[in-house]
């Protein structure tokens, strides 16, 4: 075998280690996903592939082993004191084996790391060798010990350590649903590694999650110190002793490694950062559309972190199904992530990405003290500055409107997370302020007192809010309702914008001023803006409990403000959604919205927020009608007051669309997502997301001719932007639309494409993997190959069933397998499938007369009677099947007329 260069093997190595890690299927497609990408690396990756099989087929590892590395007939071969058992893992490398003792001088297992005999000679050898060298001087409790180490008689170098069973850290959190504070607390255990490395003078310089293993008692163990180097002796924060290979993954290699430059422990603390990042929202900061090793170091070095909460919003790369998977994983809700996500938490993780090193924690220490003060509610050093950065840029853009309005004074404030159109909380606040300031002269001084001091300069909304402060220490030291008040709204900012320490320690400090005040309302209302505050930071029981408490005493009031019960309602059923009571929590969303009847000038966004928490609720609770009822109430809302062309408007189209797409009404989701596409396009740039749900329905509704633009258009926009998550979907969507048009090279295509983006991208246990197998089948159809699709629809079927989120397009799968196997001639198996479709299709009707998925399942159970011979069932079958598709895809529909020539041929 020829070995590339040290530059080509800098770039093939990584991808070469994820080929090898695959099967021979999910290798193949991954390969060809390659290709489209990059032909000629994906060529240089099927020599060195098929230089590898040729040279383990003529045994080329030989020696005293006697075998390829790679070999199963390596088991019960001795190294050294050790004989092999099983093998555990392989790279482009070595490879790595479960191992005991032969001389009876103890009985456990151990890893045995070999490195492949190709390699001797070769710089990897040179790394193999210094991983020994460097394992002897670390011992650490989270680092796996170098046990033992020598060379076989044959010339091949080995290390012996400590065996670490378990999954990758990464794989760990997600599988057991931890929390953030989980997985802060088990990434404590990597920084305490790190830092006893970094005492010892070691830099690791390749930590991702394949080289952090986590068994099954939770306890933390750091692999594969190949790359690593050592400081030079005596020299705090040194460069390496040597230039060595730029061995590294792309993916977490900080700047300066890909540049080729100094590698300090700055760079192991970047790589650090990125782990913590995707650990926290399953992300990567930098999300690059190609794989090729020079588009993710280009995205490393020109593109900007995406700041940590924003990462887990719905997004042209993130569907909402996709956040809430990512949000279910960490054992909670997309909004309660995003709350966890921002502020303090935010800024360290961005402290630890900034381009230069000296930006950085300059210590593991460090930025380990950062995160447990963060725990502890505790002040950080990190500071603030990319969302401060973003309203300073939006003040000068809009400097006059700013000095003219003090509206937009407090959503520019509000807006201080990142976007001046916030939901429900930021307005509630707003408003609220607004309200106050209007009853108070002094309040209106205060406000004209910021806006004059910040209209002739640029200034940033910490600073704004800091001079806010301090005013209100002075100018009300003898007031103490206004500074009640005025500290109230102050903290409604700062929470808003996820400064946590602040907000609650205003909100303290204005409950005590109220406490000397004869005034019941003002407490009450400061306890429930306290109890919400708490539960965005988490103390979810602790928030029901003050708000339990707030509420009995407004209710208890004679002339309790219904708007402020409103307001503490909603915040309590926010709460107790979070604590996984969703049927409280919409009683107490009802109530709220209630309570405000018809709303005032200044409530009526407030109530339509109402209304669309209502409807999420009321369709996860299976209340589907219900729900579009509320999603048409709060778009007629805004339609009234002006703003039915908003993003907020969009928004609410795009998630009717969605909501009624789920339950079969595909017409009319339909026709939701073509005004929200129309919205989108004259508010913002292309969103490939919704162009990939309008394209979709078209396809459902048999036109994939109209449905092709849109999915060429939203691919090369998802690709464009790097948007990885959304991919998979659109594709899939493209290769149904191809099937149907003939188009089948087109239909392989894009299957091969949806299929390795998919393996990559979408966590085991999604119905995307459902979706994906249903897709692969249908082009079987297409190709009339009955019995693949026959066996692919089964394998669709039950990844549907042992999907973690709901999917109804699982009845769709039911439906189509009964179809297939009627086909086949498997009556039993059909009439036993379409029934269940039926059955599955009627509870999913969530309150709606009709719907496509029962009248396709109706359509098959017809077809599986007509062929038993039962052509008087299947005549009452396809009638009310016609009835549920003239209603649900309409009278044109190619399901339509299909039913329409089943009951004529009758």
């Amino acid at each position: 075998m020829t070995l590339p260069d040290r530059d080509a093997w800098q770039r093939l190595s990584p991808l070469l280690d994820e080929l090898l890690d695959l099967d021979a299927g999910a290798r193949a497609s991954r390969l060809a996903a390659l290709r489209s990408q990059d032909a000629a690396l994906a060529d240089e990756l099927a020599i060195l592939l098929d230089e590898g099989e040729r040279a383990e087929a003529e045994r080329f590892l030989s020696g005293d082993l006697l075998a390829a590395i790679a070999s199963p007939s390596l088991e019960g071969q001795r190294v050294g004191a050790y004989v092999l058992e099983s093998l555990l893992g392989q790279g482009s490398t070595g490879s790595v084996w479960r191992a005991h003792r032969a001389d009876g001088r103890f009985d456990g297992s151990v890893a045995i790391k070999l490195l492949h005999l190709s390699l001797i000679g070769h710089a990897a050898a040179l790394r193999f060798e210094q991983e020994g060298a460097i394992l002897a001087r670390l011992t650490h409790p989270h680092i796996a010990r170098l046990l033992d180490a020598g060379v076989t008689p044959g010339g091949q170098p080995y290390l012996v350590l400590d065996l670490v069973e378990g999954e990758t850290i990464d794989r760990y959190c997600d599988s057991r649903r931890l929390s953030v504070e989980q997985r802060l607390v088990l990434f404590d255990d990597v920084l305490a590694a790190m830092a006893h490395a970094h005492s010892h003078l070691v830099v690791h310089r390749d930590i991702k999650p394949s080289n952090i293993l986590v068994d099954a008692e939770g306890r933390v163990k750091l692999l594969d110190f190949g790359i690593a180097r050592l400081l030079e002796e005596g020299v705090e924060g040194a460069t390496l002793t040597a230039a060595g290979q730029r061995a590294l993954t792309p993916q977490y290699a900080a700047p300066e490694q890909l540049l080729g430059a100094a590698v300090t422990t700055a760079t192991d603390i970047y790589a650090l950062g990125v782990l913590l990042y995707r650990l926290l929202c399953g992300r990567h900061p930098t999300p690059s559309a190609s794989t090729r090793s020079a588009d993710v170091i280009r995205a490393t070095l020109d593109s900007d972190p995406v700041p940590l909460a924003d990462a887990v919003s719905a997004s042209a790369d993130a569907t909402d199904a996709d956040i809430a998977g990512i949000a279910a994983e960490r054992d909670t809700s997309p909004q309660r992530l995003r709350h966890q996500l921002r502020g303090d938490l935010e800024n360290i993780v961005a402290r630890t990405l900034r381009k230069a090193p000296h930006g950085r924690y300059q210590t593991v220490e460090a930025l380990a003290d950062d995160l447990q003060r963060h725990r502890r509610h505790q002040p950080v050093s990190a500071r603030a500055d990319s969302p401060a950065y973003r309203v300073a840029k939006f003040v000068r853009r809009h400097r006059g409107m700013v000095a003219g309005s003090v509206l937009v004074l407090l959503a520019v404030a509000g807006g201080l997370a990142g976007t001046v159109t916030q939901a429900h909380r930021a307005e509630r606040e707003r408003d609220h302020a607004l309200r106050e300031l209007r009853n108070a002269k002094s309040s209106s001084e205060f406000v004209a007192f910021l806006l004059q001091e910040g209209s002739d300069k640029p200034f940033t909304t910490a600073q704004l809010l800091e001079r806010g402060e301090q005013m209100v220490e002075r100018q009300f030291a003898d007031a103490p309702e206004q500074r009640a008040r005025l500290r109230l709204m102050l903290a409604g900012v700062y929470g808003q914008a996820m400064i946590q320490n602040q907000a609650e320690r205003l909100l303290l400090n204005a409950q005590a001023d109220a406490a000397k005040l004869p005034d019941p309302a003002l407490q009450v209302e400061i306890e429930c803006q306290l109890a919400m505050q708490r539960g965005d930071s988490g103390a979810l029981e602790v928030a029901r409990r003050m708000l339990d408490a707030a509420i009995a005493r407004l209710r208890a009031m004679p002339d309790a403000d219904s708007s402020l019960l409103a307001t503490c309602l909603h915040g309590r059923g926010q709460v107790v959604d979070e604590l996984g009571d969703p049927k409280a929590s919409l009683a107490d969303v009802r109530a709220a919205l209630d309570l405000i009847g018809t709303p005032r000038p200044d409530q009526r966004l407030d109530a339509i927020m109402m209304r669309a928490s209502m409807a999420s609720l009321q369709s996860r609770l299976g209340e589907s009608a219900a729900a579009e009822a509320q999603y048409r109430g709060g778009i007629a809302e805004l339609e009234a007051m002006g703003r039915g062309r908003t993003e907020v408007a969009s928004t609410m189209y795009n998630n009717l669309g969605v909501l009624l797409a789920d339950a079969g009404q595909t017409a009319r989701a339909s026709a939701a997502l073509q005004r929200a596409l129309a919205l989108s396009r004259g508010l913002r740039d292309e969103d490939p997301v919704l162009e990939g749900n309008v394209a979709r329905l078209l396809i459902d509704l048999g036109q994939p001719r109209e449905a092709m633009p849109l999915i060429a258009h939203a691919l090369a926009a998802a690709q464009a932007r790097g948007s990885k998550r959304s991919i998979p979907g659109i594709a899939l969507q493209g290769a149904r639309g191809a099937c149907l048009l003939n188009d089948l090279a087109r239909c392989d295509s894009l299957l091969a494409q949806a299929r390795a983006e998919t393996l990559q991208s979408v966590a085991p246990g999604r119905s995307m993997h459902g979706s994906l197998e249903m897709a692969l089948a249908e082009a079987a159809l297409a190709r009339g190959d009955g019995r693949a699709a026959l066996d692919g629809l089964r394998r669709a079927v039950a990844l549907f069933d042992a999907a973690t989120d709901r999917d109804n397009t699982g009845i769709r799968a039911l439906t189509l397998l009964a179809r297939a196997e009627q086909r086949q001639g498997e009556l039993d198996a059909a009439q036993s499938h379409a029934a269940l479709a039926v059955t599955r299709a009627r509870e999913a009707l969530s309150g709606f007369a009709h719907s496509e998925w029962l009248g396709s399942a109706l359509v098959a159970l017809g077809r599986v009677q007509q062929a038993r011979g039962d052509g008087a069932a299947a005549q009452v079958s396809w009638t009310t099947a016609l009835e549920e598709l003239q209603a649900a895809v309409g009278e044109t529909a190619p399901a339509t007329e299909e039913v329409r020539k089943l009951l004529a041929a009758r």
